[in-house]
């Protein structure tokens, strides 16, 4: 049996591929449910912005903060993304409550 938890969505969020800020992605929403004894997360984006176009493609692991909401997906696999509007979706393996702060030359440092 297949049980909605609940979702939340965000209209822009970061996005941290090893520990380094590389873009960020608009239109953002995540959706939690349980399913054979674990939850599942699973999302889409309206578009994905990044200052690394060779990260821009499916298959790469991120964390996704969502800002506004103090919350994490962590190691976010990227299924597709659309060419030209840059649209797409993701599952995450887990999400967390994030600590964070942004420091001055532009990286972020996320505390577990």
């Amino acid at each position: 049996m297949i049980k909605m938890e609940r979702s939340c969505s965000s209209l822009k969020c970061d996005v941290v591929h090893k520990g380094e800020l590389i873009g960020m992605m608009e239109g953002v929403s995540v959706t939690q449910w349980f399913l054979k004894n674990h939850y599942n997360y699973t999302g889409a984006f309206s578009r994905f912005v990044t200052s690394k176009p060779e990260l821009s493609r499916s298959g790469i692991k991120v964390d996704i903060i969502f800002n506004d909401r103090n919350i994490i997906a962590k190691d976010a696999c990227i299924g597709w993304i659309r060419g030209p509007s840059k649209n797409g979706t993701f599952s995450a393996k887990s999400i967390e409550f994030a600590d964070k702060k942004q420091l001055p030359n532009g990286s972020l440092e996320v505390n577990e």
